[in-house]
């Protein structure tokens, strides 16, 4: 057979007899779908729950002695019974490394998920206490019972807390975390997590993805002009890490030259009420993403970014009005 077995290219499996001699397809998975072939965990992990080995070994046996004995069989000559018993052997050999190869995946990706883990609670606790460290007597200074009974369970001040007092410090320690370009391709990631995302009718509406997808390239500009702000910021502590992956790729040299414009524009096109519920949209959007995840952003990383883009917003917010006493 050379012709194909189906005329539709977007099922997610293939309906038709797989055994046929199609150049596109003589040497290739036919019944997997995209995401199958990116991750096939999943399949092998469906399989074995069908399945126990015992039983695919006994229901191979079964088909064996009924090729062998059977009347009518396609194996009369003894040159095709040798070679339909080998088939069988190699065939159960594939399905136990399968069944290994299952398991050890999993066990990779649990050490994976445990070493990630702990280094984003290592992170999160050294940029806690470096916030204690630079905070001035009078931000950390007891006044209401709620700090009080805080204090008292051990839940010392977030660095989203420092947002109305010191912004720009805020602002610096973001930065100080990565490098520009890795902090914008996260929130990238971000919303291309949020927009593929099935099973959720937040973004499924043209007009609404197209909504998020302005606003996210917007807030990268904002993100760029907050760069160059705490850059031009007198004692920076960010000249002294200064890389290739540092400098503005959005911004026109008008801008650059001018990022307090950037930031103004973007506050006076959106209020920090809508900013606040889009992100919230992104983020329980991103949750719902069930798919193959680009690399360094799975749930836990889009919770982390959600976080400290918000955190962005906030500081910058407040840079933008100050707190009038």
């Amino acid at each position: 057979m050379t012709e194909p077995l189906t005329n539709s290219t977007n099922l997610t499996s293939f309906l038709g007899k797989t055994y046929n001699y199609h150049p596109q397809w003589y040497n290739q998975p036919l019944r997997l779908s995209k995401e199958q072939k990116k991750d096939p965990l999943p399949v092998l992990d469906d399989f074995f729950q069908c399945y126990h080995l015992n039983e695919v070994r006994q229901t191979l046996w079964e088909w064996l002695t009924d090729i062998l004995s059977s009347q009518r069989s396609i194996s009369i000559e003894p040159l095709d019974r040798n070679n339909h018993i080998y088939f069988y052997e190699k065939l159960e050999g594939i399905v136990e490394a399968a069944y290994v190869i299952k398991r050890k995946i999993h066990k990779q990706r649990q050490r994976k998920e445990k070493r990630r883990l702990k280094i984003i609670e290592k992170y999160n606790q050294q940029r806690l206490e470096s916030g204690l460290k630079h905070a001035t007597i009078a931000q950390l200074k007891p006044e209401t019972e709620t700090w009080k009974t805080a204090e008292q369970f051990n839940k010392r001040k977030q660095l989203n807390e420092f947002a109305d007092e010191n912004p720009m410090y805020v602002i610096t320690e973001i930065f100080k975390s990565a490098p520009l370009s890795v902090f914008k391709d996260q929130i990238k990631d971000w919303r291309y997590l949020a927009v593929a995302a099935t099973g959720c009718t937040i973004y499924e509406k043209v007009e609404q993805i197209g909504q998020l997808a302005t606003f996210i390239d917007e807030l990268l500009e904002l993100t760029e002009a907050l760069f160059i702000v705490c850059m031009n910021t007198e004692n920076s502590v960010l000249t002294e890490r200064l890389t290739e992956n540092d400098k503005p790729t959005l911004l026109s040299q008008d801008q650059i030259a001018n990022p307090m414009k950037v930031v103004a524009g973007f506050y006076e096109k959106y209020p920090l009420e809508y900013i606040i519920r889009e992100l919230d949209d992104c983020l329980e959007a991103s949750l719902c993403f069930s798919g193959s995840s680009p690399e360094n952003m799975g749930k836990l990383d889009a919770l982390n970014t959600y976080r400290t883009v918000l955190c962005l917003i906030k500081s910058a917010h407040r840079l933008m009005y100050p707190k009038t006493a």
